[in-house]
């Protein structure tokens, strides 16, 4: 799911809807030879209106027919394609993402001059250059383009309008078909790179442990076999053993214990220039939260805004491209429901080691709530993303000073 923008005054042009159908207008219909004609018949028409020359009708109606007659004639040469896109990896926000675009000519005619372009671009997923060509396509063959993508920001994207065109004959419009088939783009966050990060590491009893992770190193021991009983695995039957004696009977494992920690992400901000630092929150979070998990740690991320989000990673369970793909969609906050969630935390408190917050902010709330925290027997370190900010009423070992970005 698409995370929703803000839009302001003071955002980019292209987060217009009318601008952005106008930029894909412009650049998927017109050839730079066809923008130049019509930039030609614009001009000339603006200039109509204030004084009618003989060489302004020419240079009007030379434009005009041309661009029409292109038109017309473009569309008997439209190419019978099936295109398909290849996304496999993928990439981070700032990044340049290269993929493959296979085109089938499907049609019993030789396609000329084709043009592979995406179409209907959100404004943070930009084309860069024009549309990669491919001279000749003779009837079956498949060729290959490489599409090149600047992904301005995190966030999950549907690409759904991949465009194969040819310029043939005229070389100033784009006649050709979109394809519908829908495939999905994450741009995951930056990660911050965490070197050091001092948190309690104790393992903690997990009653009733938890599924994915416990074939993971010292979480379960096969001890022996037992009767079977109301409520076990079906996979936890030993069936040589129960074939044996004619009934159910049950692998029997020790108690789990493993280190299990907490990172919560404050993802309040009410206004458009707060979405600056709750980037740098989502960074720092990924950058914590793959640290840890590549610790052997069990680790809870909550994102904590007007609604509480729980996904858990580490061990067998996520690793860091599940992590950022949860990252990508996080949407701000206006406001952090700090009873919330204290809600989804304290019920875990016996389980948990340590809790490691990032926060927007640290103010008198936040601090009531560490000190909650703190009242259950929860560790606490904290970490703030509002430069110069103290973290009073926390002891020096709870404040994890963040290291300003350069």
């Amino acid at each position: 799911m698409t995370r929703r923008k803000r839009w302001s005054f003071f955002s980019p042009p292209l987060e217009n809807g009318l601008v952005r159908w106008l930029d894909d207008f412009y650049r998927g219909e017109f050839t730079p030879a066809g923008r130049a004609v019509l930039w030609g018949l614009s001009l000339s028409g603006t200039m109509l209106v204030g004084s009618v020359t003989e060489s302004l009708n020419l240079c009007f109606g030379f434009c005009m027919s041309s661009l029409i007659l292109a038109g017309i004639v473009g569309h008997f040469f439209r190419p019978r394609l099936k295109v398909m896109r290849h996304i496999h990896a993928y990439p981070t926000a700032g990044e340049t993402y290269q993929y493959r675009v296979d085109a089938t000519n499907v049609g019993r005619r030789t396609i000329r001059n084709l043009l592979i372009e995406e179409r209907r671009l959100p404004p943070d997923l930009r084309p860069l250059g024009e549309a990669p060509r491919i001279e000749l396509l003779d009837p079956g063959e498949t060729k290959s383009v490489t599409l090149s993508l600047r992904c301005l920001s995190r966030d999950h994207f549907i690409l759904d309008r991949l465009q194969g065109a040819t310029t043939f004959p005229s070389g100033l419009i784009k006649a050709g078909s979109k394809s519908r088939r829908t495939d999905r783009l994450i741009v995951y966050p930056k990660v911050t790179e965490v070197r050091e990060l001092d948190v309690p590491h104790s393992q903690n009893h997990q009653p009733g442990g938890i599924a994915v992770a416990s074939r993971v190193g010292e979480s379960t021991e096969f001890l022996g076999t037992r009767e079977w009983r109301q409520g076990d695995r079906i996979r936890d039957i030993h069936w040589p053993s129960s074939a044996r004696v004619g009934r159910l009977i049950a692998r029997e494992y020790q108690e789990e214990y493993f280190v299990r920690l907490a990172v919560v992400l404050d993802v309040e901000a009410p206004r458009a220039r707060d979405e600056v630092r709750l980037e740098r929150a989502v960074s720092l979070t990924a950058g914590i939260a793959d640290a840890l998990a590549r610790k052997d740690y069990i680790v809870d991320i909550f994102a904590a805004g007007d609604e509480v989000h729980h996904f858990r990673a580490g061990r067998a369970i996520a690793r860091l491209d599940n992590i950022l793909e949860v990252l990508a969609g996080i949407e701000a906050g206006r406001e952090l429901d700090l009873s919330a969630l204290e809600t989804a935390l304290i019920p875990e408190s016996q389980q948990l080691s340590a809790v490691i917050l990032v926060m927007m902010d640290w103010d008198a709330r936040r601090r009531e709530l560490v000190e909650r925290l703190r009242a259950h027997g929860i560790a606490i370190r904290v970490l703030c993303v509002k430069p110069n900010t103290r973290g009073d009423g926390l002891a020096p070992s709870e404040w994890v000073e963040v290291v300003s970005e350069s």
